[in-house]
C-alpha cells in the first residue's frame, strides 16, 4: 500500500437514486456539481455518489503537497464512512488518475472500473500547467478548458451548454492550482495497469485534445480484460456534451457488473 504524504480529507457529496453504488469523480477543474445533471441520466437501480476531492470549496484540506495515493485514501476513508464495502467507480480526467490509483491501491473494494477521458500518466495528459497559467490569465483557463471539453458548434450554437460549463468550471486560488498540478505531474500508473482486477470500461472522446483516443486505446489493451469505447464527435467533456450517450454505456456497464450478475 503507498503511504499517505496528508492526513486524509472528509469528502462533501451529492448522491441521486438507490441500487448499486456507483462513486463519481470529478476533473482537475471543477468539483462534484460537474455531474448535477447527469446523475438523473442513469436511471433506477444505481445510487450515484458524486464527491468532492480535497482542495474543493466544501472539501478544504490543509496547505500541504499530496498525491493520488492520497485521493485513493480519502475515498476508502468516505466509503468507510458511509458502510460501503465495494462500489463501481467512474473516474473522468483527472478523476480518472484518481480512479485507476483506487482500483489498483484498493482492489477489493471496485466492483467496475470506468475510466473516462483520462490518462495512466501525465504525459497522456496534453495540456499545459493550468496552475501557471492561472497565475498570468485565469481567464485563459476558462477559454482552453471551455474549447477543450465541447465543440466549436457547441460553443457558438448551445448557450445553455455554455453556461452550465461556465458554472461548473471551478478556478481554484494557484496554491490549489500547483497542489493538483504536482499531483498530476507525479501520477505514473502504466507499469501497473495490468494490477487492475475489477472489470474495465475505458472511454474516450474522438476529437479529444487533452486525453488522445489512441491513448486510451492503448491504455484499455494494458488492462486486463477492458472494454474500450470512442464517443464519436465528442471533446473532453464526455460527463457535459453528449452526456446521454456516456451515462447510458455507463449505466450498462454498471448494471452488467452489479449484484445480480455476482450472484
Amino acid at each position: 500500500m503507498e503511504q499517505a504524504i496528508a492526513e486524509t480529507v472528509a469528502l462533501r457529496c451529492d448522491e441521486n437514486g438507490r441500487g448499486e453504488p456507483l462513486i463519481l469523480l470529478h476533473g482537475s477543474n471543477a468539483d462534484r456539481r460537474q455531474y448535477a445533471n447527469f446523475m438523473p441520466l442513469l436511471g433506477e437501480g444505481i445510487r450515484a455518489i458524486a464527491t468532492d476531492q480535497r482542495d474543493s470549496p466544501d472539501s478544504p484540506c490543509a496547505p500541504e503537497p499530496y498525491s493520488m495515493a492520497d485521493h485513493a485514501h480519502d475515498l476508502a476513508h468516505f466509503l468507510d464512512e458511509r458502510g460501503i464495502d465495494r462500489a463501481h467507480v467512474f473516474g473522468a480526467s483527472y478523476g480518472g488518475a484518481v480512479a485507476m490509483t483506487f482500483a489498483i491501491l484498493y482492489p477489493d473494494r471496485v466492483k467496475s472500473l470506468i475510466l473516462g477521458v483520462t490518462g495512466s500518466e501525465r504525459s497522456r495528459f496534453h495540456a499545459p500547467d493550468l496552475s501557471a497559467l492561472r497565475n498570468d490569465d485565469p481567464d485563459a483557463v476558462r477559454r482552453f478548458m471551455m474549447e477543450a471539453v465541447i465543440s466549436p458548434e457547441a460553443i457558438d450554437n448551445e448557450p445553455d451548454l455554455v453556461a452550465e460549463i461556465n458554472d461548473v468550471l471551478l478556478i481554484r486560488e494557484p496554491e490549489a492550482f500547483a497542489r493538483r498540478a504536482a499531483a498530476i505531474e507525479a501520477h505514473d500508473m502504466t507499469a501497473r495497469l495490468g494490477e487492475i482486477t475489477a472489470p474495465t470500461l475505458v472511454l474516450a472522446g474522438e476529437h479529444d485534445p487533452i486525453a488522445h483516443a489512441s491513448e486510451a486505446r492503448e491504455m484499455a489493451a494494458a488492462i486486463p480484460g477492458a472494454r474500450f469505447e470512442m464517443l464519436a464527435d465528442s471533446r473532453h467533456g464526455i460527463t457535459l456534451q453528449h452526456r446521454e450517450r456516456t451515462a447510458k454505456m455507463v449505466r450498462n456497464f454498471v448494471l452488467a457488473n452489479g449484484r445480480e450478475v455476482a450472484a
